[in-house]
C-alpha cells in the first residue's frame, strides 16, 4: 500500500484538465492554426484541379496546388486582379466551408486547452486571426505574375478577420455564453437576441424560397445558358461546380429582390417593382433575373417580409416578461431589426462586385437599399407588435367620438352627476323657477309652503351638473387628463358648497324654530287673554270707554292696565314678524346664488 500510494501520485494528468504548461500550449495552439489552414488549401486543390480541367487545360499536381492558392484568397474574400481588371464578385461557399472548418478546429483547441473562457478563448481566437491574416500576406506574393491582389491591406485585413469571426464562432460554441454576458442577456437583449435569429431565419428562408421559385419558374432558360457556356461534359462538370460555388450569392440576390432594391448586372436591373432590360451573362444564376418586365404579382412578395416582422415582434414580446416597461418593448425590437439590417446589407455588399470590367460589370445587390428595406418591411411590424399595444394608449385616435370612447375612467361620483344631469337638467331648472316664484310670494306675505332644505337647491345643483356636461361634451379641443381635473375638482367644490349649504340651513331653521318659540312663550306669558281681547276689536274698548263719569277714574285705571300688556305684546309680535322676514329675504338670497 505504500508503494501505491506515489505511484498514483505520480499519474500524469490529462492535456484537456488545464492545458498544461506553456509548451502544451502553444503546441495545441499551432496544431489548430496550422490545421485549418492546411485542410482548407487541401480541399480547393481537387476543386482547382476540376475547374482547370473543364477549360480543355492539362492538369498536374503542380497546377492544381498553383490554382489553389488565388481560390484560397478568394474563400477569404480576397479581391484579385488579372492583368489589371478586378474581379470582386467572389463565391460565398468556400467562405462558409472555411469558417466551419476554422471553427471546430477552435472549438478543439480551447477544449484541450481547459474550456475557460477567459484564459483559454482569446488566445485561441488571436493565434486563428493572425495566421489567416500571415498566409494571406505570403499566398499574395505567391502568385503567378498576371495576378495580383488589388490591395495588400485589404487581404491582410480581411483574412483576419474571417479567421478571428470563425474562431470566435467556435468557442462560444465549445464554451458557451460568459457569466458576464448572460446577466446581460437575461433582460431586453436576450428579447433582441431572439428577435435576430427569428429575422435571419426568416429572411433567409424568404431569399431561398425566392431563388427556387426563380429556378423552377425558367428552368428552360438556365438549362439553355448551361449548354451555351459549357457545351461538353468536362465543360458542364465546371459550370455546375460554378453554379454551386456561386449559390449562396444568389441566394443573397434572392432576398434583395424580395425586400424591393432588386439585383443589377451591369446595365439590367431587376425587382419586384422595376424592370430595366438589358443583355446578361450566360450563366444559369443570371439567366433567371426577370429583366424584361415585372412578372404579375411580383409586388405580392413584399408581404414575406413584412410577415418576419410580425414574427420577430412576437418572438420579443414572449421573450419579455408580462410587466415589461414600454421603453423595453420598443428597444427589443428596433435593436434585432437594426441588427439584422446591418447584416444583411453587409452580406449583399460582399456578394456583389466587379466582373472584370467588362460588359455585364459590376453585379450589385443593392446592400444601402436592402438596409433600408429591412428596417421598413421587418422593423415596423415587429415593433408594432410587440409594443404596439402599449403605443397606442399615447395616440388619440379618431375626432371627438373617438377623443370620448379613449376617455379614462372618471369617479363614480362624477359620473353620477353626468347622468342625473342628463336625465333631470331640464326638470331641474322649471323647478327651480317655480321655487323662486314661491319664494317672491313668501315676501308679500303669502303663507310660507313646505320644503325640506334640500329639493331646490338639488335641482339647481342637477341643473349646473348638466350645463357642466353639455359644456365638457361641446370642449373637444381640450385634453383629456384636464377634463378629468377639472371634473374632480368640480366634485370636490360641489361637495363643500353641499356641507356649507346644509349647515347654513340648519342654522336658519333652528334660529326661526326659536324666534317662533319666543314668540308663543311671550304670549302665553305677558297676557294669556290676549287673543281673547283680540277677537273683541274695538267694541271693547268703546265699551271701556263709555262708563259713567263716577266711575271714571277707576274705568280709566283699568283701561290704561289692560293696554299696557297689550303694547308689549304686539311689540313681541312685530318683533318675530321681522325675524321672519329676514329669513325668508336670507332664503331667497340663497336661492338666488344656487341658480
Amino acid at each position: 500500500m505504500a508503494e501505491r500510494e506515489p505511484r498514483r501520485r505520480a499519474a500524469p494528468r490529462p492535456p484537456t484538465g488545464g492545458g498544461g504548461n506553456g509548451l502544451d500550449r502553444l503546441r495545441i495552439l499551432l496544431a489548430a492554426t496550422m490545421g485549418a489552414v492546411l485542410t482548407g488549401y487541401t480541399l480547393l486543390v481537387p476543386v482547382a484541379a476540376l475547374l482547370a480541367g473543364s477549360g480543355g487545360a492539362s492538369v498536374t499536381a503542380d497546377g492544381a496546388l498553383a490554382v489553389a492558392v488565388p481560390m484560397w484568397l478568394a474563400a477569404h474574400q480576397i479581391p484579385i486582379a488579372f492583368d489589371g481588371r478586378a474581379l470582386g464578385l467572389l463565391p460565398l461557399l468556400p467562405t462558409m466551408i472555411v469558417i466551419v472548418m476554422v471553427a471546430c478546429f477552435s472549438a478543439w483547441a480551447v477544449r484541450r486547452l481547459g474550456g475557460r473562457v477567459r484564459h483559454d478563448a482569446g488566445a485561441v481566437v488571436a493565434s486563428q486571426a493572425g495566421a489567416a491574416a500571415a498566409v494571406a500576406v505570403l499566398a499574395g506574393a505567391l502568385l503567378p505574375k498576371a495576378m495580383a491582389v488589388t490591395a495588400p491591406w485589404a487581404s491582410l485585413v480581411g483574412a483576419g478577420m474571417i479567421g478571428g469571426t470563425a474562431a470566435g464562432i467556435g468557442v462560444i460554441h465549445a464554451c458557451g455564453l460568459p457569466a458576464a454576458w448572460k446577466r446581460v442577456l437575461a433582460g431586453w437583449p436576450g428579447a433582441a437576441l431572439a428577435g435576430v435569429r427569428v429575422a435571419a431565419t426568416g429572411l433567409l428562408l424568404i431569399g431561398a424560397l425566392v431563388l427556387t421559385g426563380a429556378l423552377l419558374l425558367a428552368a428552360t432558360t438556365a438549362t439553355d445558358a448551361a449548354a451555351r457556356l459549357g457545351p461538353g461534359a468536362g465543360a458542364a462538370l465546371g459550370v455546375l461546380a460554378l453554379a454551386v460555388g456561386y449559390l449562396p450569392n444568389a441566394l443573397v440576390g434572392g432576398l434583395s429582390w424580395a425586400l424591393g432594391p432588386g439585383v443589377s448586372v451591369g446595365a439590367a436591373s431587376s425587382g419586384p417593382l422595376v424592370a430595366v432590360p438589358a443583355p446578361l451573362p450566360s450563366f444559369p444564376l443570371v439567366a433567371v433575373l426577370p429583366v424584361t418586365s415585372v412578372p404579375p404579382g411580383a409586388p405580392l412578395v413584399l408581404l414575406l417580409p413584412a410577415a418576419v416582422g410580425v414574427l420577430t415582434g412576437l418572438a420579443c414580446r414572449r421573450a419579455l416578461p408580462a410587466d415589461a416597461p414600454t421603453v423595453e418593448r420598443v428597444t427589443a425590437p428596433v435593436t434585432a431589426t437594426t441588427v439584422v439590417a446591418i447584416g444583411a446589407s453587409v452580406l449583399a455588399t460582399v456578394a456583389g462586385g466587379a466582373l472584370a470590367g467588362g460588359p455585364y460589370d459590376p453585379v450589385s445587390f443593392q446592400g444601402g437599399g436592402v438596409l433600408g428595406a429591412v428596417l421598413l418591411l421587418v422593423g415596423l411590424p415587429a415593433l408594432l407588435t410587440c409594443a404596439g399595444p402599449e403605443l397606442a394608449r399615447y395616440v388619440p385616435m379618431g375626432g371627438a367620438d373617438g377623443r370620448a370612447a379613449s376617455r379614462r375612467p372618471r369617479s363614480s361620483t362624477v359620473r353620477d352627476l353626468v347622468d342625473r344631469g342628463r336625465t333631470t337638467g331640464a326638470g331641474g331648472r322649471v323647478a327651480a323657477d317655480a321655487h323662486d316664484t314661491a319664494g317672491d310670494a313668501r315676501t308679500d306675505g303669502s303663507p310660507r309652503p313646505p320644503r325640506d332644505g334640500r329639493g331646490s337647491r338639488a335641482t339647481g345643483r342637477t341643473k349646473g351638473t348638466g350645463d357642466r356636461t353639455s359644456g365638457r361634451r361641446g370642449a373637444d379641443a381640450q385634453d383629456l387628463d384636464a377634463q378629468d381635473l377639472d371634473a374632480r375638482d368640480t366634485d370636490a367644490r360641489e361637495t363643500d358648497a353641499r356641507e356649507t349649504e346644509a349647515r347654513e340651513t340648519e342654522g336658519w331653521e333652528s334660529e326661526a324654530r326659536e324666534s317662533e318659540a319666543r314668540e308663543s312663550e311671550a304670549r302665553d306669558t305677558v297676557d294669556p287673554d290676549a287673543a281673547a281681547r283680540d277677537a273683541e276689536g274695538p267694541a271693547a274698548e268703546r265699551r271701556g270707554t263709555g262708563s259713567g263719569d263716577a266711575d271714571g277714574h277707576h274705568t280709566g285705571s283699568r283701561g290704561a292696565g289692560g293696554r299696557a300688556p297689550r303694547d308689549r305684546g304686539a311689540a313681541v309680535r312685530d318683533s318675530a314678524d321681522g325675524d321672519a322676514r329676514d329669513h325668508d329675504t336670507r332664503d331667497r338670497d340663497t336661492r338666488d346664488r344656487d341658480t
